[in-house]
């Protein structure tokens, strides 16, 4: 075959007819700001020679140019050939035309549309390198400028179409075994090919009649070779680019990087009109559609006509472990919702390729948005045990089954080879003879080149391989419907056996998501319950959504996991100071309002409202700092209130007032007073109980009402007895609240992977350094411990509340370390084979063994807000406010507090962090013991509000907007509708049980509908008298819709 290699380069020598320099260009360099933001090193361009241009990283070059094509050439002959490093976008006459990079150098031009002056304007970016990777150096960033090589040339297609025929033959047939006949037929096609052309006069290839004429006969002579009956199979070639939002690059430059990709795919399309191409992630086309909006109007011409398809319906490609079950109802709610406004369409395929595994119950969530098939390659990627199926039914915890597909990889190219090779990892192609090859480059965008689709259509120069056709995604998952095959089953999450560091890396990062959703969730309920104004409410949502769009951008696989470069979570923290701004305005404004509804009735002082958006009665403590309370006492409707002074925060602060405010009603709110008293004054100054304590160190045993505590000299609690129980929690010879530490260097990926044997490598020992009771009430207790450990101090408050039986451990840490992991441990004396973590919407049992070795490699998992372990009778649940990280092996509970990875971001996780998790004992098991309550009214926290004194609204002094009898159903959202005309409530059932609940509303007569995810209504529901009946089978999610007969009347009971 070396003799055909001979072949093919002699016809690339040829295939450009006649050739023109273009060395040099007006040149302008800029900073890149913000999409539409440049910063310019001077006024006007200047011309110079390209070809001595050197890499300056982060620089932008405009390039322009308006060469004269030659008379002689024909319309359809010229093209530029561009070759710099860098990403470009080449406008022609001004309007966005294609992408330029290592892989995209060839351009056809339009000559006979764009004239024979056409203007030639290239931006072209210089990017900055990758960060330094001492794990695993990659090549995804393009590389720098290295001096700018570009021409015109006039293309010789024959000679460029018969160059592709002979690369496609001669690879095809390298494919098949010696002494196969196919192989030596179509050897013997492309030596007489050679032999009508090679070494004679090179003016024989400008015969276009000889040169088509050799063509043909090549390839009639290879189709011959695959009759229909030894045609393996079909493979849906479905073009695309994967296109990380951020990762190595920030967001601002996927803006760029979007116009590139695409701008390539319309020329493609513009020139090969068979081709088809797949794209995901709505927030992609807004890009397009805020930044280029020329180019945004062709794509919408082309997903018109079918050949560009929507996939994915998703407004980012998002991680599936962290996000909640709410917000990956909002990536589907707003992705699809886009496309719908925007082209009219939705996707039926949910398209994540690289996320970092799937959970549990994210095939009900598809299905209830419309999606009936789901595809991804990161499974591929275990590293411990391979993914027995390829295409199978994903069933979640609800029972929910969705077609899904394991593609075994993206980003391919269109060779004989890479087909051949997609095809034999196809393991059940006894039983399914389609499959879908995934082509263009990716990660940083770019997508299909030219060679790729010419590849494609020379399927038939392939024999022994499966049939490649253009195709989208849909072609594919159709043609699998219509076959019908009895699909295996895998029940369950979908657990990626790598990159179990993203549940922990950069923390700060996932708490600001945790936060921004609880905030979120309480400015809808109450704009939504207690906001009759609909024009408002309105105005609220929109506000909102605005809010929202930025919180489900920054949960983009790349960005939450923790996996980006430090720009990325420089920008994330101010977009989610931006997130936090409008939750926070909008929740203030809205219970603002409501308070001024409220009646004082006869009661005296200052009152204070506090509202619950959870669905059941509340007990809290209320903490009013020393600017509030200013001496006074609290009382409600019943007379004086429990309360404590705490400590100042800071040390030139003052003190603070925890109240015990009980009874706070579901959906609702309750009043309380602050008044002149000397009572407040004399507990001060006489130091009965519930005065700040005088700084004592923390003593050896520490006794509640519910439990007795012992600790050691280093802090950690070697007893944890459980009075009401009658029994001791720390298993014999443990140490809870151990703040374990190890080293962790992962092979390979260092923020996303942890060391498979990090537990052999432990780091050293947390030093106390002091202790402190703070504080001994009778509302709490709070003891204090710092710790030193290395180069890092931790600050605990433990709060031990008398009014209930969760410690809570409130951790501040000033973290300075490298390639560490912390940990927390509480060996339980529990036995128990299982242990059940929070997922979003619902939870999920996983192994607390090590038997096989997919135990094994389930040495980390994700959890939400809570993990349980509970036998016969008794269990423990290890609760937190904004960690997922967790291992429940051999009856130790543990959850990952910090990691200190150094790519791509050196600073990862290092400075300040504050989180608390918690410890709850329980009697019976999780279900019983209302561990989902628990662990909500940890995250939820309810809110105080200072409402006027002596009003007289007509509120009472305690109100509920909404009745709910529920034991395990969760009312987790309402929201108002996004078409404005009613209220939307999201139900999920919680224990995996069956209930029926029923929901009073608070003003009738309403029409109430079942609707889906993405607000479809689906079916009627009956009401008498405002009440709605709803019955659940186990972990279902549910969502209503509940509009006024009279749309003039007011949904809220207080207008």
């Amino acid at each position: 075959m070396s003799r055909i290699q001979r072949f093919i380069k002699f016809l690339a020598q040829y295939e450009w007819r006649e050739e023109i320099p273009l060395p040099e260009w007006e040149v302008q360099r800029a900073e890149y700001i913000q999409p539409g933001e440049y910063r310019y090193e001077t006024e006007s361009s200047s011309v110079e020679n390209v070809e001595r241009l050197r890499s300056t990283y982060g620089t932008t070059y405009f390039l322009r140019l308006q060469p004269e094509i030659p008379a002689a050439w024909g319309a359809d002959e010229t093209a530029l050939v561009f070759e710099a490093g860098g990403e470009g976008l080449l406008r022609l006459n001004g309007e966005a035309y294609h992408g330029l990079d290592r892989n995209h150098t060839y351009v056809p031009l339009p000559i006979a549309a764009a004239g024979r002056t056409p203007l030639l304007e290239i931006e072209l970016y210089d990017p900055i390198p990758e960060p330094w990777d001492p794990l695993n150096r990659q090549a995804v960033i393009n590389p720098p400028i290295s001096g700018i090589s570009s021409k015109l040339v006039r293309v010789n297609y024959p000679v460029q179409r018969l160059k592709h025929s002979v690369t496609v033959a001669a690879m095809a047939a390298r494919l098949l075994p010696e002494g196969d006949m196919r192989r030596i037929r179509t050897e013997q096609a492309l030596e007489q090919a050679m032999d009508a052309l090679y070494g004679s006069d090179p003016s024989r290839l400008e015969s276009e009649e000889l040169v088509s004429g050799v063509e043909q006969q090549l390839s009639e002579a290879v189709a011959s070779q695959m009759p229909a009956d030894a045609i393996p199979g079909t493979m849906h070639m479905v073009g695309q680019s994967h296109i990380d939002i951020a990762w190595l690059w920030p967001v601002r430059e996927t803006v760029r990087k979007v116009s590139r990709t695409f701008s390539t795919v319309c020329a493609l399309m513009d020139r090969y009109p068979d081709f088809k191409y797949s794209q995901s992630q709505p927030i992609l086309y807004a890009f397009v559609k805020d930044n280029n909006p020329e180019l945004y109007e062709r794509i919408k011409q082309r997903i018109a006509e079918g050949r560009w398809e929507l996939v994915g319906g998703m407004w980012v490609e998002p991680d599936l472990n962290i996000p909640s079950g709410e917000s990956l109802v909002r990536q589907m709610l707003y992705g699809q919702r886009f496309f719908e406004r925007e082209f009219g369409k939705r996707s039926a395929i949910e398209w994540l390729p690289d996320t970092f595994g799937y959970c549990a119950s994210l095939p009900q969530l598809l299905k209830l948005a419309g999606i009936d098939y789901f595809m991804t390659t990161k499974l591929g990627w275990n590293d411990t045990n391979k993914f027995p199926y390829d295409l199978f039914h994903w069933v979640g915890i609800d029972g929910t089954s969705i077609v899904a597909y394991q593609n075994h990889g993206v980003n391919e190219h269109t060779h004989p080879k890479d087909v051949h090779e997609h095809w034999a990892s196809f393991r059940q192609k006894d039983e399914i003879n389609e499959l879908m090859l995934l082509y263009g480059h990716g990660d940083g965008g770019g997508g299909v080149t030219h060679e790729m689709v010419e590849y494609v259509e020379r399927a038939h120069l392939m024999p022994g391989q499966p049939l490649s056709r253009f195709a989208t995604a849909a072609d594919f998952f159709g043609a699998i419907a219509k076959r019908n095959p009895d699909l295996p089953q895998w029940h369950g999450d979908l657990y990626l056996e790598l990159h179990r560091g993203t549940y922990t890396t950069h923390a700060r990062n996932k708490r600001n998501n945790r936060k921004a959703e609880a905030l979120y969730r309480e400015a809808e309920i109450w704009s939504a319950l207690a906001i009759g104004d609909e024009q408002q409410g309105m105005r609220t949502k929109q506000a909102l959504d605005k809010g929202w769009e930025l919180m489900l951008l920054n949960q983009f696989h790349d960005i939450i996991p923790g996996t980006s470069i430090p720009e990325v979570y420089f920008t994330s923290a101010k977009e989610y100071e931006r997130i936090f701004d409008i939750g926070q305005a909008e929740l203030d404004q809205t219970l603002s309002a409501v308070v001024t509804k409220m009646t004082g009735g006869q009661h005296e002082g200052e009152p204070y409202v506090v509202f619950n958006s959870l669905g059941w009665e509340r007990e809290e403590i209320v903490i009013l700092d020393a600017e509030q309370w200013r001496g006074r006492a609290p009382y409600d409707a019943a007379g004086p209130m429990q309360y404590d002074l705490l400590p100042p925060e800071t040390e030139d602060g003052a003190g603070r007032l925890a109240v015990r405010v009980t009874g706070i009603p579901a959906f609702g709110s309750k009043t309380f007073w602050l008044r002149e008293t000397e009572e407040v004054t004399e507990k001060a100054l006489t130091g009965a109980e519930g005065t700040i304590s005088a700084n004592a160190p923390v003593p050896e045993q520490w006794e509640t009402a519910h439990y007795l505590l012992k600790f050691n000299a280093w802090g950690e609690i070697t007893s944890w007895y459980d009075k009401a129980a009658g029994r001791e929690l720390i298993a014999p010879g443990g140490k809870g609240n151990e703040l374990q530490f190890f080293h962790d260097t992962p092979t390979y990926w260092d923020a996303w992977d942890i060391d498979p044997r990090y537990e052999s490598q432990p780091a050293g020992t947390a030093e106390l350094l002091e202790s402190e009771v703070m504080q001994r009430g009778s509302v709490m207790d709070v003891l204090r411990f710092r710790w030193k450990l290395n180069a890092s101090i931790i600050d605990q408050e433990i709060m031990l509340y008398h009014h209930r039986r969760r410690v809570d451990f409130r951790t501040k840490v000033d973290w300075h370390e490298s390639h560490k992991l912390l940990k927390v441990a509480f060996p339980v004396d529990i036995v128990a084979s299982k242990a059940t973590y929070e997922i979003p919407f619902g939870a999920l049992e996983r192994p607390t063994h090590r038997n096989t070795s997919w135990d094994q490699a389930q040495f980390e998992v994700c959890g939400h807000r809570w993990a349980d372990l509970s036998e016969g009778g008794y269990g423990v649940s290890l609760l937190n406010d904004c960690k997922y990280g967790y291992d429940i092996k051999d009856g130790v509970m543990r959850l990952s507090l910090l990691r200190a990875p150094k790519w791509p971001d050196q600073g990862a996780d290092q400075g300040k962090h504050e989180f608390a998790y918690s410890l709850l004992p329980h009697e019976k098991d999780w279900r019983e013991a209302h561990v989902v309550r628990e662990a909500a009214e940890l995250n939820q926290a309810v809110v105080a509000v200072q409402a006027p004194s002596g009003q007289s609204g007509r509120l009472p002094a305690e109100h509920s907007w909404l009745h709910l009898e529920s034991t395990h159903v969760i009312l987790d959202t309402i929201k108002r509708a996004e078409d404005g005309s009613g209220t939307i409530l999201r139900l999920y059932e919680s224990s995996g049980g069956r209930e029926t609940v029923t929901i009073k509303w608070p003003t009738h007569p309403i029409d109430v509908s079942v609707v889906n995810l993405l607000e479809d209504e689906m079916e009627d529901i009956a009401t008498v008298n405002g009440e709605i009946s709803l019955s659940f089978r186990p972990y279902e999610v549910k969502s209503i819709k509940i509009k006024p007969q009279d749309q003039h009347k007011e949904v809220s009971s207080i207008g």
